[in-house]
């Protein structure tokens, strides 16, 4: 997915970013800063989130036609608001293709050092025991992209000014399973609660790369529990809560949460769960597609209940962000 940017000229004075400074390098060669604005509102809100969401930035530029690595620029800090700039010293007159990550300086991903663009990549750091996993929350990570961008040596008292506009590429992902059974117990240690995706590594375009599975574990997994009656009876749950990385729709290899009963070794869920999502994608705007869905949406509560009659198994449907998904029956594995 690519999104979209915009150049504009902006008169000296305006939003408090001075002057450009015309520089002379021993190529001959005049050189003006450029001033980058960030914005994010490709959320559920549509409103941009850039100012209380983003605190830190780097940018990669390269050249549009070979490749090659330009220079780089990165910046963190409080003053990361409605009015931020970014500068990119050095650039000279021509066409550039700029790349960002967003949200590095505070969160568990690494970027590599690349020569070209083809070599550009974003991790997210696991852990490797029999295959890698990850346990921890990494914190939020931010993309942006622009391409083929125009940069021209301007009047004094003007500036080249490139607007990026950032998708959100980690989800929150908060799995409930509900007991239906008053005081039957519902415990954190009776459950493994896993998702397995393949998304650990993504490429300059935001895509996954190199797809290895990953396993993630919660990174926080704790009980609940709900009284009512005058507090004579109650009903148990299990909470666990994961941050993936960015989602994606796919026809083969499905992203599948699981959950197996400890005690007798039972799968009681395993389902597709990016499939699950969608299900309720309509009850936002049905004119939307998967995949912005999915990048716009960085939330998702998915609530199980489990009648423990026959053993645990499911029932009354599922919950997802507070929609109803019917089922047609009632095995998930």
């Amino acid at each position: 997915m690519r999104i979209g940017n915009t150049i504009v000229w902006v008169i000296a004075g305006l939003l408090c970013l001075g002057s450009c400074r015309s520089l002379v390098y021993d190529q001959g060669q005049d050189v003006c800063e450029v001033a980058v604005r960030f914005k994010y509102e490709y959320n559920m809100k549509f409103a941009d989130a850039f100012p209380n969401e983003v605190h830190s930035v780097t940018m990669f530029v390269f050249d549009p036609v070979t490749g090659a690595f330009v220079t780089k620029a990165s910046d963190s800090g409080k003053h990361l608001d409605q009015n931020y700039y970014m500068t990119i010293p050095g650039l000279t007159k021509g066409r550039y293709d700029l790349v960002a990550w967003c949200g590095l300086a505070d969160s568990d991903f690494t970027v590599t050092d690349p020569k070209t663009k083809e070599e550009l990549f974003c991790r997210m750091n696991t852990l490797t025991k029999a295959s890698e996993y990850i346990d921890t929350d990494p914190g939020a990570l931010y993309y942006g992209y622009a391409e083929n961008v125009q940069l021209d040596i301007l009047p004094p008292g003007s500036v080249n000014t490139i607007v990026i506009s950032l998708i959100k590429n980690t989800n929150n992902v908060k799995v409930l399973l509900q007991a239906l059974n008053t005081g039957a117990q519902l415990t954190p240690e009776e459950y493994d609660i896993t998702i397995v995706d393949d998304n650990v590594l993504l490429d300059w375009k935001d895509e996954a790369s190199k797809p290895v599975d990953v396993t993630y574990f919660p990174w926080d997994k704790r009980q609940g529990m709900v009284e009512y009656d005058d507090n004579e009876t109650y009903l148990t749950a299990v909470v666990a809560e994961f941050t993936l990385n960015r989602l994606f729709k796919k026809e083969d290899k499905k992203t599948m949460l699981s959950v197996i009963d400890k005690t007798t070794g039972e799968k009681v869920i395993n389902i597709p769960i990016v499939d699950y999502f969608l299900l309720v994608k309509g009850n936002y705007n049905r004119e939307m597609g998967d995949q912005e869905y999915l990048d716009r949406q960085d939330d998702y509560q998915i609530t199980f209940f489990l009648d423990n009659t026959h053993g645990w198994s499911i029932a009354a449907g599922i919950f997802i962000n507070g929609w109803h998904v019917v089922l047609q029956n009632n095995n998930l594995d």
